[in-house]
């Protein structure tokens, strides 16, 4: 595995978790650099020092980082890697307590309708990976860069090399800010991209595939409202294939 990929791959599985990208950038940091202090921490990532105490506090919180203060000074340290395995095996009992209510509740709300709502970078992923179990073409419109930032580079790379393997075929429509996403997608199998005037720019993406209608909302923190309903995604689909005309490739 390349560098560059194997980091996209450990960044999008700490970002899985639960941590940010600032988060990310300042444990992998630490990880090098034990014993470190928020000013040294600030100008190695290059990220503003207001925004590394932030990032600090929540990496204290959340157990990824220690404190220590030696003769007036603060320092910070990564927690040993190895000890990410216990967190995760504790949110895993943390789950599994509450499992059966979750289903209570969800097949409560399954006799109310097909309409859902889901928060934040895991409810974004796992909406897009349930996509691929349709094994059904998929659109998608109103793409941005900060769709692309919001999924992370590593989910993106491993989600279109899962797509392609099952040779399922995608078309995306992308805001004019992402003209060079739109040529690299353009390169890749079974992918088809174009982008749209500036004027057409919205904050929100859309996903079709089969009956399902996929709308993300990139605020903080991110929304996912799923739609599972086979008229409603053909009236959203008609419209991906209304902008596909006007849209365009170069």
């Amino acid at each position: 595995m390349e560098p560059d990929e194997l980091q996209g791959k450990i960044s999008g599985i700490l970002q899985s978790i639960g941590l940010t990208k600032n988060e990310i950038t300042l444990y992998l940091d630490l990880v090098k650099n034990v014993n470190s202090s928020a000013l040294d921490i600030s100008k190695r990532t290059r990220i503003h020092r207001s925004n590394t105490y932030d990032s600090l506090r929540n990496l204290l919180e959340k157990g990824f980082a220690t404190e220590a203060l030696n003769e007036g000074r603060r320092s910070f340290s990564a927690i040993d890697p190895s000890k990410i395995r216990d967190f995760i095996r504790q949110k895993e009992q943390e789950f599994d307590f509450i499992l059966p209510k979750l289903k209570e509740i969800t097949s409560e709300n399954n006799s109310r309708g097909a309409i859902s709502m889901g928060q934040g970078s895991f409810a974004l992923r796992e909406a897009a990976s349930d996509l691929l179990k349709l094994n059904s073409p998929i659109v998608t419109y109103g793409a941005s860069q900060e769709t692309v930032d919001s999924f992370g580079e590593g989910f993106l790379r491993d989600f279109h090399k899962e797509r392609i393997k099952n040779k399922i075929e995608m078309r995306h429509i992308y805001n004019k800010s992402a003209i060079e996403r739109v040529k690299f997608l353009n390169k890749i199998k079974y992918t088809e991209a174009k982008y749209l005037p500036e004027k057409y720019d919205t904050s929100a993406c859309t996903t079709i595939c089969k009956d399902v209608v996929l709308i993300y909302i990139f605020s903080k923190p991110i929304l996912v409202i799923s739609i599972v309903n086979s008229e409603v995604a053909n009236a959203y689909r008609n419209y991906f294939e209304l902008m596909w005309k006007m849209g365009k490739s170069e």
